[in-house]
């Protein structure tokens, strides 16, 4: 089985579709930084092979991205020369579809046959679970041996094809092995195999049998002992009475004795030698000493006086090279003198012409104030004007609205009185219109409006008399109408006009001569921006003001100019006052720069100077140094001359040089004389321990007296308690504890051996039944632990591994279990493989702990494994697992989640 595509859509932060690309055979490497997706990856790829689509579990809400959705997951993969797609949607619109080749499964049908190929079984209603939970390894579970449930037991078990005899022959093996184990707890402890019961009380009494069997022979041998030791005792007894003894003893202390002071004299002899050389040999280096310092003097006069020479010759040149410096330094700042006075002519120039600019400045200011100040007395005029326009015209805003108030109301209580007017309409021929008369007048074709009785006459017809019907309230709107009639016109008479239409066209007027008054002023504040809140004649004045006070101050400027003119600059012939602005610049900034020039010219003649200066000091200084050093270096030799000449200091030096050979000959003859002695440490010695000896004579007499009546005793006492009898009931006793503990020592012994032969009997038929696992994973293991043998045990997980000596699992590094789980499920892919059921391997950050060797060595297992099966690798060290050369995958978006069709 190779994966070929993987895309997710709506899978934790994945809300919208990707792509895993680069999927193929062999090894394929993810290498993402943290947080890209590699763990959602691997989340998504067990979900879509071991969740069931319709599930509701927690695991399938742990998939849906923070802002909530469907995750949608697709998987392809070549199987036994097929294109295959897996693709599940869960939550919402949950479905399921899964493409081998041309055949296509729906729904709980694609779960069903998704389940028999990969070898899964239901767990729960929502999970299949079987040997691929251990080959897909999340972050984190590559350190754990992998935890099989009865469907991983079951390919497993399936892979080994062994019978089920062997495994009820295990079985059977075991429950003896259990009753054996429980025998043997009888005797011994199961966990340290240390006696109990009625074995460990022969044990105890077998102990205290031969304690007291040993406490009798030990008083036998003590009583021997003290027989032997008794006859020692009185020898030595006799010996130490002996007067013989006594007298020669005396003799060989006396000898040692006259050695020793013989000894002593000879150290003395020995220490004034040795006093008299070291004497000799510090005067020898005093002289040595002195002579090198009146050398060293000599040399040091010597050499002070060339040196007082040569100082001598270079003060005389620092001397006629100072005095040149001086001279340059002189006309240096004779130089910068004339150029300082050049330019401050032409800086009062430049001053001058500024000045003269500025007065120029001035009057053209003054001609802007001139047209600025008759602009706004222009603009001035022009808003009297408009003001005086706007007084004349007394319609304002509350007169118009009072006036359009009062028209109005006279134009409804006209069109009120109309509504209740009888309403006369004619029609007439043109011919006919002079024959009808309304009131005495001609009637015209049209409506009329009657409010009170009308006499209508048609020639030749007749009159008629039209009385219109009276309401109730037409009396009080005939009056109101008349006082609202009244009041306009009183209101237009107050504004002096006819009617409304001349009162709104005085309104209209008066908002015009408004606008065009408020147009004035702003361009007079335009005019004047600085002063918008000042009242326009104010404005004006102090406008005025101001032109007065520049004019003044205009004409004081030129006259303090024409008074400086001459005390400032000087005589015409120096300079031109009449050039432009720009070329007096350039004049001054010549002069400047030559002043500048001048000065730098001065500052190196007076550092020439200086350092002339600084020189000769220098050297003077040195030559009265080395003339004082001089005059020192001949005091002190005169004085080592007058206190001891040469010559006494050389009839010292051999005097010294006699004395120290004439010490060495008396050491020599000291050390000659030693030798044919003893040391003196040794003689010490043995006067003391003779002295000693004497005084501890009677001491030594009395105790071995006591010792022997002690000893006397003791041998009485043992003799009467009859040490012979009780040893032998002793040994009786021992004999028949022995016969039992031998009893109980045979089953025991009998009791391990079968043990040993059930457990190895049931490692036998284990390791039988594992072979065929163990052969799968033994080439892996000792690729990477050369020379260790796998240890199964019965869970089918590697319990310990053997190479100088056994190692349990748990024991080792948490490195080395992780790569020992790796292997392991290394070997479940293979024997799945084997078998042609589907299998990859995927490990999420895993062998992250392994050393540079170690994890070479996993990259070559990896690599010989992927030539079998797929093997895909994520992980966040992209350099740790380059050297694996596997094919690079990455994580792309795409616009769209894209299935086969």
């Amino acid at each position: 089985m190779i994966l070929t595509d993987i895309q997710l859509e709506c899978v934790r932060r994945f809300t919208s579709p990707v792509r895993l690309e680069g999927l193929g055979d062999g090894l394929n490497v993810l290498a993402a930084p943290n947080e890209a997706g590699k763990s959602t990856l691997l989340m998504a790829l067990r979900a879509a092979l071991t969740l069931r689509h319709g599930s509701k579990a927690q695991s399938v809400k742990d998939m849906q991205p923070y802002g909530g959705g469907a995750p949608h997951i697709g998987v392809g993969f070549e199987w036994s020369g097929k294109s295959c797609w897996l693709e599940k949607r869960f939550m919402k619109g949950a479905f399921a579809r899964l493409d081998l080749g041309q055949e296509r499964f729906d729904g709980d049908t694609a779960e069903e046959r998704l389940n028999a190929l990969l070898e899964l079984e239901k767990n729960g209603k929502s999970e299949a679970t079987g040997l691929w939970n251990a080959l897909l390894v999340r972050q984190g579970e590559s350190f754990a041996a992998p935890v099989l449930n009865n469907a991983g037991r079951s390919s497993i078990q399936n892979c080994l094809e062994q019978g089920i005899q062997e495994v009820t022959g295990i079985a059977t093996a075991g429950a003896m092995l259990e009753r054996v184990r429980a025998r043997l707890g009888q005797l011994q402890t199961a966990t340290t195999g240390k006696p109990t019961g009625r074995y460990k009380q022969l044990l105890e009494d077998q102990a205290k049998a031969a304690e007291t069997l040993k406490s009798l022979h030990a008083k036998r041998a003590a009583l021997e002992e003290d027989l032997v030791l008794l006859e020692q005792t009185r020898r030595m007894l006799r010996e130490q009475e002996n007067p013989e003894r006594q007298k020669q003893e005396e003799q060989e202390l006396h000898k040692l004795r006259a050695v020793r002071d013989r000894l002593r004299n000879l150290d003395a002899e020995e220490k004034a030698a040795q006093a008299r050389k070291a004497a000799a040999v510090q005067q020898l280096q005093n002289i040595r000493d002195e002579e090198e310092r009146r050398q060293e003097h000599r040399a040091e006069c010597t050499r002070l006086e060339h040196l007082i020479a040569a100082s001598e010759q270079d003060i005389a040149e620092l001397a006629e090279y100072e005095k040149t410096a001086n001279l340059r330094y002189q006309a240096a700042q004779a130089e910068c003198l004339k150029a300082v006075q050049r330019h401050q002519v032409r800086r009062a120039v430049l001053h001058h012409g500024m000045q003269q600019r500025e007065v120029q400045h001035m009057e053209a200011a003054l001609l802007r104030q001139r047209e600025n100040l008759k602009h706004v007395q222009e603009t001035f005029a022009q808003i009297e004007q408009a003001q005086a326009v706007f007084d004349a015209l007394p319609m304002d805003e509350a007169k118009i609205q009072r006036v359009r108030k009062a028209a109005q109301k006279v134009v409804t209580l006209e069109q009120q009185l109309q509504a209740q007017a009888t309403v006369l309409e004619m029609d007439l021929l043109p011919q006919a219109s002079q024959h009808v008369l309304l009131n005495g007048q001609v009637c015209a074709s049209g409506k009329s409006l009657l409010h009170a009785p009308a006499e209508l006459q048609i020639e030749g017809i007749g009159r008629f008399v039209i009385t219109p019907s009276v309401g109730g309230n037409t009396v009080e709107l005939q009056q109101a109408l008349q006082a609202a009639q009244a009041a306009l016109a009183d209101l237009l008479q107050q504004a002096g006009c006819q009617n409304a239409e001349e009162a709104e066209q005085h309104y209209e007027k008066r908002c015009l001569a408004e606008r065009q008054l408020k147009e004035a002023k702003a361009v007079f504040a335009a005019t004047v921006p600085n002063k918008k809140s000042a009242p326009p004649d104010q404005v004006l004045l102090e406008l005025r003001q101001a032109l007065v006070r520049e004019e003044a101050a205009c004409t004081q400027k030129k006259q303090a100019l024409a008074q400086n003119l001459a005390s400032q600059i000087g005589s015409a012939e120096e300079c031109d006052l009449n050039c432009q602005p720009d070329e007096a610049v350039q004049q001054e900034q010549e002069a400047a720069v030559a002043v500048d020039q001048a000065r730098e010219k001065e500052r190196d003649a007076q550092q020439v100077l200086i350092t002339a200066k600084t020189a000769l000091d220098k050297a003077s200084a040195a030559q009265q140094q080395q003339e004082s050093g001089l005059a020192r270096v001949q005091r002190e030799l005169a004085l080592w001359q007058e206190r001891e000449p040469d010559a006494a200091l050389v009839q010292r030096k051999l005097a010294c040089q006699q004395e120290q050979e004439a010490a060495q000959a008396a050491l020599e003859h000291c050390e000659q004389a030693r030798q044919k002695e003893q040391p003196l440490s040794l003689v010490e010695s043995g006067i003391q321990r003779r002295e000693q000896a004497q005084k501890t004579d009677g001491e030594t007499i009395a105790r071995l007296r006591e010792d022997i009546r002690e000893r006397e005793t003791r041998v009485r006492g043992a003799e009467g308690e009859g040490l012979d009898e009780r040893m032998a009931e002793a040994d009786r006793h021992q004999q028949r504890l022995n016969m039992e503990e031998a009893a109980c020592t045979r089953d025991r012994s009998a009791l391990v051996l079968l043990d040993q032969v059930l457990s190895k009997a049931e490692q036998e038929q284990t390791a039988r039944y594992m072979g065929p696992l163990v052969k799968t994973m033994q080439p892996a293991f000792s690729a990477l632990f050369p020379g260790a043998a796998l240890e199964m045990n019965a869970d089918f997980g590697v319990a310990a591994l053997s190479r100088a000596q056994r190692e349990d699992v748990a024991d080792l590094s948490d490195g080395t279990r992780e790569q020992i789980a790796v292997l392991v499920r290394l070997g479940f892919a293979e024997m799945l493989h084997a078998r042609g059921v589907p299998a990859i391997l995927v490990l999420d950050d895993a062998l992250s702990f392994a050393d540079s060797m170690r994890l070479e060595r996993l990259f070559d297992v990896l690599a010989e494994a992927a030539k079998r099966f797929q093997i895909l690798i994520l992980t966040c060290h992209a350099e740790l697992f380059a050297p694996l050369r596997g094919r690079m995958l990455s994580l792309r978006p795409q616009e769209s989640f894209t299935s086969p069709r």
